[in-house]
């Protein structure tokens, strides 16, 4: 392994590698020349390692505007072969990680009296469904194996019984709640998805 690394090295920079020998110059290998164009404006440049690590978390898709040079132009990754083709692997594990888990926007509150245990309970019972965080007083950020209705399920079990939990799957953008009246469907239908005009 080593003996092929040093290849590598002498393939790079022209030099076998060596206790003398100048640190590998990675720009070389991966030069930082990828420009994005998201909201009208030119980001970058970035090196095609960033470029993939964007897919993979999903900041940039098939459409994405991508321009490999000051002077070209952008085109979408799906026009560009040759970045296309690079970045088949990114794309193929962000399609992994979408279908292995969804994520979730929690919201929750409760009544005076149940309050304390809805602090001590919601907590646990999102340890239990998987990787979460709460980046405001009552809203959670959960990243989760389990369905939607086995995400409320499991909520509404745990919960005290006057909570009210909000549950929106980002994913296919589909909503779930715990503690509403049964009318709530009805409320939200004439909003969710409606159109605009």
């Amino acid at each position: 392994m080593a003996e092929g690394l040093g290849r590598r090295v002498k393939q790079v920079t022209g030099q076998p590698p060596g206790p003398d020998s100048a640190p590998v110059d990675l720009s070389r290998i991966d030069p930082a020349i990828w420009r994005v164009l998201a909201g009208g404006e030119a980001h970058g440049p970035y090196t095609l390692g960033q470029i993939q690590q964007f897919v993979i978390e999903g900041r940039l898709h098939a459409a994405s505007q991508i321009s490999g040079g000051d002077q070209q132009p952008f085109l979408p990754i799906r026009d560009t072969p040759r970045l296309a083709e690079a970045l088949a692997p990114a794309f193929a594990e962000r399609a992994r990680r979408r279908a292995e888990a969804a994520n979730y926007l929690i919201t929750a509150r409760a009544p005076a009296p149940a309050e304390a245990a809805l602090w001590r309970d919601l907590p646990a019972c999102l340890d239990a469904l998987g990787k979460h965080m709460q980046p405001i007083p009552g809203t959670f950020l959960l990243r989760s194996a389990r369905s939607l209705s086995q995400v409320r399920a499991a909520l509404a079990e745990a919960l005290p019984k006057t909570a009210q939990v909000f549950v929106l799957q980002t994913r296919e953008a589909r909503l779930g709640w715990v503690g509403f009246e049964e009318d709530m469907a009805e409320a939200v239908r004439p909003v969710w998805n409606a159109p605009l005009t």
